[in-house]
């Protein structure tokens, strides 16, 4: 994994090393992975060396400027399906990630998980897997609205979604989206989320030209409409489309991931 990135997104509620969530970025550290980093909303005003001794592994940090700079702040319509975060870091995700990518241009590929994700198992060998696939975005979780057949590793929506019914992609784009194109209408759940290095700088791109919109529905939408390569970790059966051959188990919020959540 040389020219592959692997950075967990958190804030300062995890700096101190007696919270739990600092011994879950430690456990991401002790993997083994050749470029490893904290992704860190330095809200909080803190050094970069203050908050490499917190989490002992190498760190980018990030802030407001960052957003400012990059015309990343964009406003976000209260009356939008998920319009009450009305934080950009949540809300427009994939815009920290850009800020990453943007500090740290020269890989091939960048993995984010979120910092309340965590795992039991070899997750370097379980990544690893996947150095061989040239997808551009991959979500730990994506469905399609259609059986889009040049997106084979990606599950049709259907109601067996308890958490949204089957009706998640009716709410995105929504209210304040700018999407380009919803031609290949996908969305996802990313917590988990590897992208390529030419997916980033065509969100970059999409983002000049005045194209954005909810992440989760946004991105995978916006690069597959565009003719980017777009995959799903899980199926519908909450089965691997890549078979890892590793005793890796990945959690969010101490739950597995399943189809039926979302």
């Amino acid at each position: 994994m040389k020219n592959t990135c692997v950075s967990v997104c958190s804030y300062h509620r995890t700096l101190s090393a007696d919270c739990d969530g600092n011994k879950v970025i430690r456990k991401f550290a002790s993997q083994g992975f050749e470029n490893f980093r904290v992704l860190f909303d330095n809200q909080s005003g803190k050094s970069e060396s203050e908050v490499e001794d917190g989490y002992q592994c190498k760190v980018c940090m990030y802030n407001g400027s960052d957003f400012e700079e990059n015309s990343f702040n964009r406003p976000i319509n209260r009356h939008h399906r998920w319009g009450s975060h009305q934080n950009p870091n949540y809300f427009y995700a994939h815009f920290r990630m850009l800020v990453f990518f943007l500090k740290n241009p020269g890989f091939e590929y960048y993995w984010f998980f979120d910092d309340d994700v965590n795992f039991d198992g070899n997750l370097k060998e379980m990544l690893t897997a996947y150095e061989g696939l040239h997808d551009d975005f991959l979500a730990i979780q994506a469905f399609k609205k259609e059986d889009y057949k040049d997106l084979p590793r990606i599950s049709v929506i259907n109601n067996r979604m308890e958490g949204s019914h089957g009706f998640w992609l009716g709410h995105c784009p929504g209210a304040g989206d700018k999407f380009k194109s919803s031609e290949r209408h996908i969305g996802c759940f990313f917590p988990i989320a590897r992208f390529s290095n030419r997916a980033m700088i065509h969100l970059l791109e999409l983002n000049k030209s005045g194209y954005y919109g909810y992440s989760e529905g946004f991105v995978p939408t916006s690069l597959a409409s565009d003719g980017f390569k777009v995959a799903s970790m899980m199926d519908e059966f909450n089965n691997y489309f890549v078979n890892n051959n590793t005793d890796c188990i990945l959690y969010h919020k101490g739950a597995k991931f399943t189809w039926e959540w979302l």
